[in-house]
């Protein structure tokens, strides 16, 4: 995990493998970035560990290249 959190190029790597790659590779991406105890708040509304991942897997079929830039 602390490949993605401790440059900007992991973060940045990071952020686009969350929305690269097939919906089924969801969960692997997960595992790889989050513990089993994360949460994810956006727009206020709190989504814990397994909706977040199949969030992930819902705009991974929904975008087809992201190439984010921090």
């Amino acid at each position: 995990m602390s490949k993605y959190t401790s440059s900007r190029e992991g973060f940045e790597l990071a952020m686009k493998l969350s929305l690269s790659g097939t919906a089924e590779e969801a969960e692997s991406y997960g595992k790889e970035t989050a513990t089993p105890e994360f949460y994810h708040v956006f727009n206020g509304q709190k989504l814990l560990y397994n909706d977040y991942i199949k969030s992930i897997a819902e705009w991974r079929d929904k975008i087809s290249d992201y190439h984010p830039k921090v």
